[in-house]
């Protein structure tokens, strides 16, 4: 069936967040058409019908399918976290105007967080719940109609009885506001009834009463004539023992000012010290941390003079050795000259001895060439030849065997020469060496000493200064502790004063009547009439300071009622008291006085100005709780004055009330109250007072004896620290001493360092150079050892091929043997020569060999003299650059340790100046405490007069309610005598009044008053009791016109619903008793096709629910909606019901916007748009949609 194109759509969308199993967000956009929810079972769908349910407003969480609301929040899953907060949110279309609001798109949301805050916006805009009932009334739509239907509704309606079944009439006709009214009506007219009953309970006693309390206020008025004259004459009694007090009191006050200006000028002149000494003490500290700045900045000054003094060391050491090593280069150089010079010279004698030899060598040439001659011609045959050729090979042999043998020796002697040259070099080395590491070792130790001793002494110089800083600020301190431990002195004596001032008053009963003072102090003094006595009332309770002024007030002269252990004692003692004419005194007999404690109503204990009963607010022995009940029993204790006259009014002015000001509020409703002076005469808060005394001045004095104790400890601790600096100066001194003496030692060690670093460096150039000639001797020696054994090897085997033919040749050898031997000699002296020409070219070469190397050595020292010499220029400027900053730094520390030596005796001067005016000070103290001792003196005097005074006062304030100045204008020349006189007739004529209700006075016209007022009362209690009559009938009526009528219209809905969902068939409701419409109850009559008619429980299941379903759409027919939910509601019908159901509510689509949660396939068929709710992940609720028109799916958002 073809839907209209321009079909309004009231609920446009539906967006889920964070509600239930919905953790993210999710929109349903809902167009034209059925719009069908479906998923398999624990998917969620139903969700979506408790989100609309609660979005319009569902406050309990059990419809909501939990046991409390923070269950509708999603609380996570095996996946996914808690969410903090749900939110739903309804968008509708307003295009028609429907709702009272000017937007074409109107937004309702709800949202909950965890703490349970909650939230309702419209349009995003924050609203209450209220104004969205009220949005949707008259809208058809709303939590309470039919906008939202669930299988629940299915199912109350089949287990509903018939009288419950007529809530469904009466909610589509819209009565059930009318039953409400009527209910309160009923309830209004109960209430009413049983105020008219009371009235008329009132009326009937107050008419009982006006009667004799006519006759009551009559002698009231004249005993009140009789009790102001009585009272006229007690005043001007009173106001002239006052009188007479005030003259003494004026005397000891004006003694007492006179002190008081001078202990107030004794304090001012202290104080005037005080301020000039805390004055001189700030700047004291100022001075203290200004010298302990310039302590800091000496030392740091002292520390940076020490560093250049160390620097300028290290670098005159190096300026030092610098010198020493050009010293020893020069005297090297001066020797490797002369070393030169002798090389040069020796090389000119062996130039010369060259020459020499040379000549001889030539000579001896020519006379072996002449003997070779000679010797040719012997030699002329060839045995003597080849003897002359062995002769000749054996000589030349046996020379140059003579010449290794006498080189090798020569060779040999040098050799030994230089090993022990080697020998004594090591050993020297050797020598120098371990002197020098046992001087390097003692340099280290010495070097870590003095820096260990320079780092003690910085730490010593550190702890000193702190320990002088700790010092002063301890007795800054100790200088605080003192003032405070002399102001918690005079505080103590201030309180111990005062407290023996009240304890004075309080041992000779100062402020209590004559009587009541002298049976006190005789009981006191064991008299035996009054040992029966317990004492005051004052003495026997215990009262809260905020209550005093209040049970002052209600006892008045009560306080210094006596309270006696039996009618016996206060008989004894008032026989004494007329045996020594001591005055009067009101007694309290235990054993016959008459307590009462009264009864207070409810409305009187619920005001919130009601506090107690006075005798509930005081704490006394159980014994003495008659005495007190009689006393207090009757007395209304309040906060204020506005409490007092309110309870009075509910008591009907019958309770004495007093509040915690003073004020009170007399039985009749007399009122009294005003400002009151509250001085020495106050018993009650001067028993507290000293009992605080006590407790303070115990309190006082072990906080004095703590304070004592932390001065004697700082006194100790400031021993301590003054011991502890000196022991560190002390320390201190030793230390440098020891540094002086070790930097001295440290000094003479490194000088031995370097000059035995120039002697090892001279060792080692000399044992090179041994060591070069050592080695090349040993390589000459080897290759000399070696010819020398060739040489002797042959000479051997010449000599014995010599032999063998010396005997062949004897003859010839004979002669030859002559000239062999000239010949021979003569070699042998030529060889000798060639040798020594040899050797002294081999010396020659040699000479000029060491020339070379001197000369070159000779090169580098200059050179590294020349570097030395720069290096020591550089240190020499460096030591000079040292030596100015030494002088600059010496004047600022110079400069330093002058304006610390000018702040430490401007510091000594401050501190005698100190020292000065805190003996001045105390010498002030003295007599102001000796001032202030007198002061005390006349003020217990004053605070007598003043107590006696207070009390005269205080009786004119309690008893007559007068001041002391309104009492003055009572003054009179009559004597006391003749007034007490005139004052006992009086009360002889009131005694003879008999019993007198003073209160019958005002409570008699109030009475006539107050029985008018209920009169009127009554009158109206009437009227309204028939007004609220004629509203629950017209109520009645209404209810029945509107429920018949709309019983019909429901009635022939169901018919037709009935109809086409049965496809045929008959049902009705029928009315129970019809004579009685706001009672009766509602039967279902159904008729399916093809049965007889019978009662909605006689049909089967699947009928049953049809029924229901049908009897839902009807009530949605007279009751329309312009969008319904269905949440499942034929879950329980059959598959061809399921159709029938279809299709009716698709057909209902085209006029009303149906959203449906189902499973049914029958109903998914029908839908014009399907939406899908799965559980792809656990515990979370997705949604899809599809348009059956186009098949298409798509999540939604």
């Amino acid at each position: 069936m073809a839907k209209p194109e321009n079909f309004p759509v009231f609920l446009k969308g539906i967006h889920i967040q964070g509600f239930k199993s919905f953790a993210d967000s999710v929109k349903l956009e809902l167009g034209q058409g059925l719009s069908v929810i479906v998923g398999p079972n624990g998917s969620g769908k139903s969700n979506i019908a408790d989100a609309v349910r609660w979005v319009l407003g569902e406050q309990s969480a059990k419809s909501l399918r939990g046991s409390k609301m923070e269950d509708i929040i999603f609380s996570g899953s095996t996946q996914r976290r808690p969410v903090g907060m749900a939110e739903v949110s309804l968008i509708f279309d307003n295009t028609t105007g429907i709702f009272p609001l000017d937007f074409r798109e109107v937004t309702i949301t709800r949202r909950v967080y965890r703490d349970g805050e909650g939230q309702y916006l419209i349009n995003k805009a924050a609203c209450r719940l209220k104004d969205i009932q009220e949005l949707f009334m008259d809208t058809g739509a709303g939590k309470e109609g039919f906008s939202i239907i669930g299988q629940g509704r299915v199912e109350e309606i089949l287990n509903l009885k018939s009288e419950e079944r007529r809530s469904l009439i009466e909610e589509a006709a819209g009565i059930t506001k009318y039953r409400s009214r009527k209910r309160e009506a009923l309830k209004r007219l109960d209430a009413t009834t049983l105020n008219l009953q009371r009235i008329d309970d009132i009326v009937q006693e107050i008419e009982g009463q006006l009667t004799p309390l006519a006759a009551q206020a009559q002698v009231a008025e004249q005993s009140l004539a009789l009790a102001s004259e009585q009272k006229r004459l007690e005043i001007q009694a009173v106001v002239l023992d006052i009188s007479e007090v005030k003259q003494k009191l004026s005397k000891a006050a004006q003694d007492f000012d006179i002190l008081k200006a001078d202990a107030v000028e004794a304090q001012a002149s202290l104080g005037t010290k005080e301020s000039l000494n805390l004055t001189l003490k700030n700047e004291l500290q100022g001075l203290e941390d200004e010298i302990q700045q310039k302590q800091e900045e000496a030392f740091l000054a002292e520390q940076a003079l020490n560093s250049l003094k160390h620097e300028q060391t290290l670098r005159q050491e190096r300026f030092n050795y610098f010198d020493e090593q050009s010293a020893r280069l020069t005297q090297e150089i001066l020797l490797d000259q002369e070393k030169l010079d002798y090389l040069q010279q020796r090389i000119k004698t062996l130039v010369a001895k060259q020459s020499v030899l040379k000549h001889t060598v030539e000579e001896s040439l020519r006379k072996v060439s002449e003997l070779e001659q000679r010797l040719s011609e012997v030699r002329e045959n060839t045995l003597a030849k080849d003897i002359d050729l062995i002769k000749a090979d054996l000589f030349q042999a046996l020379t140059e065997q003579a010449n290794c043998s006498n080189e090798l020796t020569g060779t040999r002697h040098t050799l030994s020469s230089l090993n022990q040259q080697i020998l004594h070099i090591e050993q020297e080395q050797e020598n120098k060496e371990l002197e020098r590491q046992s001087l390097l070792e003692t340099g280290k130790t010495k070097e870590e000493e003095l820096i260990r001793l320079v780092k003690q002494a910085q730490v010593a110089e550190r702890d000193e200064l702190v320990l002088k800083t700790d010092l002063n600020k301890l007795k800054g301190l100790r200088h605080e502790k003192g003032l405070e431990l002399q102001k918690h002195k005079n505080r103590t004596d201030q309180a111990r004063a005062r407290l023996h001032a009240l304890q004075s008053l309080e041992d000779s009963l100062e402020g209590y009547q004559r009587g009541v003072r002298e049976v006190m102090l005789a009981k006191k003094k064991g008299i035996n009439p009054c040992q029966g006595l317990c004492g005051t009332v004052v003495d026997l309770i215990t009262v809260d300071e905020k209550y005093e002024l209040a049970l002052e007030t209600a006892l008045g002269a009560g306080m210094q009622n006596v309270v006696a252990e039996n009618e016996q004692a206060a008989k004894q003692a008032i026989a004494y008291l007329k045996a020594h004419q001591l005055g009067r005194v009101t007694f309290l007999p235990l054993d016959v006085i008459q307590g009462h404690r009264m009864s207070v109503s409810q409305a009187v204990e619920r005001d919130p100005g009601y506090i107690g009963l006075g005798v509930d607010l005081v704490t006394y022995e159980k014994l003495y709780r008659p005495a007190m009940e009689f006393l207090l029993g009757r007395i209304v204790v309040v906060t204020d004055m506005e409490a007092a006259t309110r309870i009075a009014r509910a008591s009907g002015y019958k309770l004495r009330i007093v509040t915690l000001e003073g004020d009170q509020v007399f039985p009749g409703g007399s009122l009294s109250g005003g400002s009151i002076q509250r001085k020495g005469g106050n018993l009650l808060a001067r028993s507290r007072e000293i009992e605080a005394l006590r407790v303070s001045l115990m309190q006082l004095e072990k906080d004095l004896t703590i304070k004592e104790q932390e001065c004697l400890e700082q006194d100790q601790r400031q021993k301590e620290l003054q011991e502890s600096i000196e022991a560190l100066g002390r320390k201190l001194q030793s230390e440098k001493e020891l540094q002086v003496k070790l930097k001295s030692e440290h000094e003479n060690v490194l000088s031995q360092i370097r000059r035995l670093a120039g002697d090892l460096l001279g060792l080692g150039l000399r044992y090179e150079e041994t060591t070069a000639q050592k080695n090349d001797l040993l390589i000459r020696l080897a290759s000399l050892t070696e010819q020398m054994e060739i040489s002797e090897k042959t000479s051997v085997y010449l000599r014995e091929k010599f032999n063998s033919r010396e005997s062949e040749a004897k003859v010839v050898a004979e002669e030859i043997e002559t000239y062999v031997e000239k010949l021979t000699q003569e070699k042998v002296q030529l060889a000798k020569w060639e040798q020594e020409l040899t050797q002294c070219r081999e010396q020659l070469l040699q000479e000029r060999k060491g020339i070379q190397e001197n000369e070159l050595t000779l090169a580098e020292k200059k050179q590294k003299k020349d570097s030395i010499a720069q290096s020591r220029q550089n240190v020499e400027e460096e030591l000079e650059s040292l030596r100015q900053q030494l002088v600059n730094q010496s004047q600022i520390q110079e400069a330093q340790q002058y304006a610390l030596m000018k702040s430490r005796q401007a510091r000594e001067e401050l501190s005698s100046r100190v020292f000065e005016l805190e003996r001045e000070i105390n010498t002030l103290r003295q007599g102001a405490h000796s001032l202030e001792q007198r002061l005390h003196a006349h003020e217990i005097r004053v605070v007598r007069w003043e107590t006696e005074c207070q009390a005269g006062v205080t009786r004119l304030s309690e008893e007559f309610s007068l001041t002391w100045e309104e009492g003055l204008l009572y003054q009179t020349e009559e004597e006391k005598t003749v007034l007490w006189k005139k004052v006992q007739d009086i009360k002889g004529q009131i005694e003879a009044l008999g019993p007198i209700n003073q209160a019958a006075i005002e409570e008699y016209p109030k009475i006539l008053k107050r029985r008018e007022f209920m009169l009127a009362q009554q009158n109206d209690l009437v009227e309204a009791n028939q007004t609220l009559r004629q509203l629950i009938s017209e109520l009645d009526k209404t209810m029945s016109e509107r429920f018949i009528e709309s019983f019909t219209a429901v009635n022939k809905a169901f018919q037709e619903v009935f109809k086409e969902l049965f496809d045929g068939g008959h049902a009705e409701l029928q009315l129970v008793d019809p004579e009685r419409l706001l009672e009766t109850g509602v039967e279902i009559i159904a008729q399916p096709p093809g049965k007889r008619p019978q009662l909605l429980s006689l049909l089967s299941g699947g009928e049953r629910a049809l029924t229901a379903i049908a009897i839902l759409f009807a009530l949605l027919r007279v009751k329309p909606s312009p969008f319904c939910i269905l949440d499942e509601i034929e879950a329980s019908l059959d598959d061809a019901n399921v159709q029938r159901f279809a299709k009716y509510i698709h057909r209902l689509s085209d006029s009303t916007q149906f959203v449906v949660v189902s499973h049914r396939k029958g109903t998914m068929e029908s839908a014009d748009v399907l939406y899908g709710i799965t559980m792809e992940e656990s515990g979370v609720s997705k949604l899809l949609s599809v348009k059956l028109d186009g098949r298409q799916e798509t999540p939604v958002a």
